[in-house]
C-alpha cells in the first residue's frame, strides 16, 4: 500500500516534537498565537467566505450524542449526512431562542457551524476531530465561564432534541442532530508565513493563506508553481472520520499516493523540488520527514511502515 509515501519515509530523516493538534500545528505555522483556545473559528469563517468582523466566534458543529451505557460519544458531522435545508432550519431554530443572548448561529456548510457572539467566551475548549469518538464527560469546555457553557450546551440539546428536523431523521432510520460541539473560539487575528503559496483543503487553511495575503492555489495547478515554499494540506484539518475507520483511513492514504506523492518522487528525482517535508500530528506529538533528492539514494533503507505513529495521525 501506498509505495511512493512508504519510499520518502523510508529514506527521509525524522524528528517530532510536541504539538497539541493539527489546528494549532497550522496557525504555528502563520504566526497565529493562541488566544484561550487556538482562533480557529474566525479563520475558518475567513476560508469559507464569511465575514466574522470583529465578533468573538467558535465552531458550533452539529454532532450526534450516542448513549453508551454511562457514557456519552460524539459522532462527527461528516457522517451525519445533513442536508442543506436541515442546517438552516435548525440554525434558525437556535437564532429564535438564543436572541436574548445575542448569538448568532451561521451555517457554513450543512456540516460545518459557527457561532458569532459580542461578547468573548472565557472558555477553554477541544477540536471536534480530538473528541471523536471519546466519551465527552471529561472533555467539556474549561474555564472561568464553563459552567455557563454548559448550561448553554444543555440548552441547546433540548432546542435539537424536540425540533421537527431530528423527529423526521429518526422516522427515517437516521441519527439525529442532538447536539452542537464548541470548539476554537477566539477573535480574528494577524498571520504572517514564510509560504510563497498555498494549496488547502480545508477552511482552516483556506483561511489562514487569505490572512496572510500569500496566494490560495487549486490543487489541480499545483505542478505550476514557480514559488519556492508551499504549503500543501493533503487531508481535512477539521475531518476526525479517517482516525475512526480504517477502511476509510486505508482509502485515503492510497488516494494521496496516487494523487500526489508518487508524483513527488519524480519531481525530487528531477530536481524540480529542492527538498519536500511531510508533517502530522498525532497522539499530541508532531511528526516530521525531510527528503532532499540526494535522500533517494539511501537505497539500503527499507520503505517505512505505515503503522504506529502515521496510522494514529
Amino acid at each position: 500500500m501506498a509505495p511512493a509515501l512508504r519510499t520518502l519515509l523510508g529514506r527521509a530523516d525524522y524528528d517530532e516534537a510536541m504539538c497539541e493538534d493539527e489546528n494549532a500545528w497550522l496557525c504555528n505555522q502563520f504566526g497565529v498565537t493562541r488566544q484561550s483556545d487556538w482562533p480557529v473559528a474566525p479563520i475558518a469563517m475567513l476560508g469559507t467566505a464569511l465575514a466574522p468582523g470583529d465578533n468573538f466566534c467558535l465552531r458550533a458543529d452539529p454532532v450526534h450524542l450516542q448513549v453508551d451505557r454511562d457514557r456519552l460519544i460524539l459522532t462527527v458531522p461528516e457522517t451525519l449526512s445533513i442536508s442543506e435545508t436541515e442546517a438552516a432550519t435548525l440554525v434558525a431554530a437556535l437564532n429564535r431562542h438564543f436572541a436574548a443572548d445575542h448569538f448568532s448561529f451561521v451555517a457554513a456548510e450543512p456540516h460545518r457551524w459557527y457561532l458569532k457572539t459580542h461578547r468573548p467566551a472565557r472558555i477553554v475548549t477541544r477540536s471536534v476531530s480530538r473528541v471523536a469518538g471519546s466519551d465527552i464527560d471529561r472533555l467539556l469546555p474549561e474555564g472561568d465561564e464553563k459552567l455557563a457553557w454548559h448550561r448553554i450546551f444543555n440548552e441547546v440539546q433540548m432546542v435539537l432534541h424536540e425540533h421537527q428536523v431530528n423527529q423526521e431523521r429518526e422516522l427515517r432510520g437516521v441519527q439525529p442532530i442532538n447536539s452542537l460541539w464548541f470548539s476554537g473560539g477566539g477573535i480574528l487575528p494577524h498571520a504572517k508565513t514564510d509560504f510563497d503559496a498555498v494549496i488547502a483543503s480545508s477552511a482552516l487553511g483556506r483561511g489562514l493563506a487569505k490572512l496572510a495575503d500569500i496566494p490560495l492555489a487549486p490543487a489541480e495547478h499545483a505542478a505550476e508553481l514557480s514559488a519556492r515554499h508551499v504549503l500543501i494540506e493533503l487531508c481535512d484539518a477539521e475531518t476526525a472520520s479517517l482516525r475512526l475507520d480504517p477502511e476509510v483511513w486505508k482509502h485515503a492514504i492510497e488516494a494521496m499516493d496516487e494523487r500526489w506523492f508518487a508524483e513527488l518522487v519524480n519531481l525530487l528525482r528531477t530536481g524540480r523540488v529542492r527538498r519536500l517535508i511531510i508533517c502530522t500530528v498525532a497522539a499530541g506529538r508532531y511528526l516530521r520527514w525531510s527528503i532532499s533528492r540526494r535522500h533517494l539514494w539511501r537505497l539500503w533503507r527499507s520503505p517505512a511502515s505505515l503503522a504506529g505513529p502515521l496510522r494514529e495521525a
